[in-house]
């Protein structure tokens, strides 16, 4: 008939019809005839291979006859303490957020909407967390939940609305965020090192030095350590510069040069005692460098060089002294003996032979052994 339209819809399509530019009635899989005076009606297809209602104006349709499309949509609504998973013959497809009105168009496939209160279990199951990292849900969650890996020697302080709720071990963890502020702080347990590096600091003698400090510690009791403090890297650094000063402050720069050693000792022991109300332990305290001034190092320079050579003077006067009382007693015994002065002149004729090429002796063997070198006493 002229006036009749012949409508075919797919099975992957549905149908709005309007008369007057009202919704009259809405078509289903199939083929379809409408009685059209004037063309007065319109038709408009939807593809429904993606179930969920997203055009705002079919939405608003929806909204203003509820009673017509009952049958062709479903509603799912959360609210502020509510989340929906949608899935679709079984498998999960999409999040209806906190406070939010959803439509999906009723088709062959089997729509089921799970709903959860994220006010009464705001952490997320390691489940859901693989579901929706393997869907492109998770960018648009990236807002709604917060996600945190715990490596292993590390722990993690969870605070809710500001508040500590618990200690977090290694292993990944989620949490929803809507209406609650959540904040994961992670902790390092192994052994850290520190170094309080270019201390200008005067001695009790008034002498200006620069001292560069290494520290190692651990974080035994991250609780306390984020909670007491607002940084306790920036506390335990602050804590080694004064005790630092403080020690350098109370010695002479011989004293501290003597007995370097000493300053690790005051160090540690007034630093350690504090710091481990805090949840901290310091392991060990070391001074790298005690870094002299120009002319300071000029002058003990010159001390060492003084100190030096009047040890070498005592040392040269030392053995001067212990040869001339040997000669003393040499003279004594020869004047004593007169073999061992005979002996004695035999040995210097023997050096001054070995130091002239020829000698004339006047008596024969007698005036070589008698005449030729004699020592008076």
């Amino acid at each position: 008939m002229i006036f009749r339209k012949r409508i075919v819809i797919a099975d992957n399509e549905r149908a709005m019809v309007f008369r007057d530019r009202q919704l009259v009635s809405i078509l289903g899989t199939g083929v379809h005839y409408i009685t059209d005076f004037l063309s007065r009606v319109k038709v408009n297809v939807f593809d429904v291979t993606d179930p969920e209602v997203k055009n705002i104006q079919i939405r608003t349709l929806i909204q203003a006859k509820a009673e017509l499309c009952e049958q062709y949509f479903t509603e799912v609504s959360t609210t502020e303490n509510e989340l929906a998973l949608i899935y679709v013959d079984g498998r999960f497809s999409t999040v209806v957020a906190p406070q939010t009105q959803k439509y999906f168009w009723n088709t062959a496939a089997k729509m089921q909407a799970k709903i959860l209160d994220v006010a009464e279990k705001i952490e997320v199951s390691q489940e859901i967390m693989t579901l929706l990292a393997k869907s492109m849900t998770a960018s648009v969650l990236s807002k709604g939940m917060v996600v945190r890996e715990i490596m292993n020697k590390q722990v993690g302080l969870l605070f809710i609305d500001g508040q500590f709720e618990r200690v977090l071990k290694a292993g990944k963890y989620g949490f929803w965020n809507f209406n609650k502020s959540i904040v994961i702080e992670v902790v390092e347990t192994r052994a850290q090192s520190m170094e309080i590096s270019g201390q200008e600091i005067l001695t009790k003698d008034k002498v200006s030095l620069r001292v560069n400090l290494s520290a190692s510690f651990k974080v035994t009791d991250a609780k306390a350590a984020v909670s007491e403090l607002s940084d306790f890297k920036q506390f335990l650094y602050t804590e080694l510069q004064l005790a630092l000063r403080k020690t350098i402050g109370s010695q002479t720069l011989d004293a501290l040069l003597t007995d370097k050693e000493s300053i690790d000792v005051f160090v540690n022991r007034q630093v350690a005692k504090k710091v481990a109300q805090f949840g901290l332990s310091l392991l060990d305290v070391g001074v790298k460098d005690i870094i002299l001034p120009g002319e300071m190092k000029t002058i003990l320079n010159q001390v060492v060089e003084a100190e030096k050579a009047a040890k070498a003077n005592i040392i040269k006067r030392r053995e001067e002294t212990a040869a001339t009382r040997s000669l003393l007693n040499t003279a004594k015994l020869m004047d004593e003996s007169a073999t061992l002065r005979r002996l004695k002149e035999l040995e210097t004729l023997e050096k001054i032979a070995d130091k002239v090429e020829s000698l004339t002796v006047f008596g024969g063997m007698e005036g070589i052994i008698k005449d030729s070198v004699k020592i008076n006493i």
